[in-house]
């Protein structure tokens, strides 16, 4: 086998030399064996020589004047040329070759299919924390313990599966009827309570017993309709159900300053680059913040495209800087009024539940530095909340 292997080491080159005698003498004395000499003319002959020898072979013999020609080499001395000779397309074939075995074996797309009611997002954000992400493992995407791990975070889907088609993991899943969830809300024992203090105006009871009527004050907490109802043998647990409107009264207060910072001309730009990997990001530079107002950003993402339009999550991020002088300009009275007024308004209605401001009072001042708005609003809006009540027990005897 050694035998055969040094055969295959072996070449054939040609020497061109006035003293051909004193160059295979040389190579003897420097312990480099010589093989099939064969004599081409008066002055030139032919030998086999190691593969691995060559590089000396002709430094010496170049040294004494002769001419050195390779005459016949391996296949394995062609390959060792022709990857010295062109090293970055050899590294590339190699790195696309590792790439061709790992990337199959992971996950570059998640897809959602079944779904009518839960968004796409939040199903995928739930599928993320359960670890179906970009790069994961295409045999641990589909263990039972991910289905599960879903399941547990979204009680709103009733199935769950996934399956991966080459590169893609596709979640398929089916949503919990509305006949199913109303079968277990009706296992719920609840009340509605106050959410805050009022004058009710009206009571709507769809199921429960009503404790509270029309003009009555509440306070904050009170049971207005009972999830229990006395039915003379036995009390009937129930999740309550109905609407409860009363008159509120909300106190506000708001500010805003009498002058502003505003941009002024452009000072300076400059071009910062990042790799996005799924959503991974690695800049290219130090210090990526932007602590100062007077600096704005433009980003332009460049998505890796394969042929047939199949975007990989890789990217090019560029974002332009673009810094401004800052300048002070003053807040006009009355739009600072206007403005604190209508905040104030659109903050209270999306405090509410259901309802709208029946009587607004405001006070507005200016004071240094600021302009202060104060308002009291009386408020018709809904103040029933549900409030859970302990206890399993869906009838009770008396």
């Amino acid at each position: 086998m050694n035998y055969l292997h040094s055969v295959r080491d072996r070449i054939r080159i040609r020497v061109t030399s006035a003293n051909i005698w004193g160059s295979i003498q040389l190579l003897n004395q420097r312990s480099i064996p010589v093989f099939s000499v064969r004599q081409e003319d008066e002055l030139t002959y032919s030998f086999v020589i190691n593969r691995k020898k060559y590089a000396a072979v002709r430094r010496m013999l170049e040294k004494r004047g002769d001419r050195i020609t390779l005459v016949q080499k391996t296949m394995l001395h062609a390959i060792e040329q022709s990857v010295l000779r062109r090293p970055l397309l050899y590294s590339g074939l190699l790195l696309f070759f590792a790439v061709s075995l790992v990337l199959p074996t992971r996950i570059l797309a998640v897809e959602v299919e079944g779904n009518h009611l839960i968004p796409d997002r939040i199903i995928l954000e739930a599928a993320e924390q359960a670890g179906i992400r970009l790069f994961s493992s295409c045999a641990q995407v589909r263990s039972e313990k991910m289905k599960n791990a879903l399941l547990s975070a979204i009680p709103e889907l009733q199935w769950a599966g996934i399956n991966t088609y080459g590169c893609r993991a596709v979640i398929s899943v089916q949503e919990r009827t509305r006949a199913e969830q109303e079968k277990e809300n009706a296992k719920t024992v609840s009340s509605i309570i106050a959410e805050r203090d009022g004058i009710i105006q009206s009571v709507t009871a769809l199921q429960g017993t009503v404790q509270c009527r029309e003009g009555q004050a509440v306070q904050k907490g009170q049971v207005l309709i009972s999830g229990y109802t006395d039915c003379g043998i036995c009390i009937r647990a129930d999740r309550a159900q109905g609407e409860v409107y009363a008159q509120t009264l909300r106190s506000l207060q708001a500010v805003t300053p009498s002058a502003c910072q505003v941009r002024g001309r452009e000072q300076k730009q400059q071009r910062r680059y990042s790799i996005l990997l799924g959503k991974n990001r690695i800049n290219l530079w130090k210090d990526s913040g932007i602590w100062d107002s007077t600096c704005g950003r433009i980003s332009r993402e460049y998505r890796l495209t394969l042929p047939g339009g199949f975007s990989l999550p890789v990217a090019l991020a560029c974002d332009t800087l673009c810094w401004y002088s800052s300048e002070e300009e003053p807040v006009d009275k009355e739009a600072a009024q206007s403005s604190l007024s209508t905040f104030s308004q659109h903050y209270l209605s999306d405090q509410m539940i259901a309802g709208i401001i029946t009587h607004p009072d405001e006070v507005w001042e200016a004071k240094p530095g600021i302009y202060l708005l104060t308002g009291q609003y009386i408020c018709s809006e809904m103040i029933g909340r549900e409030h859970l009540e302990n206890g399993a027990a869906h009838e009770q005897s008396d």
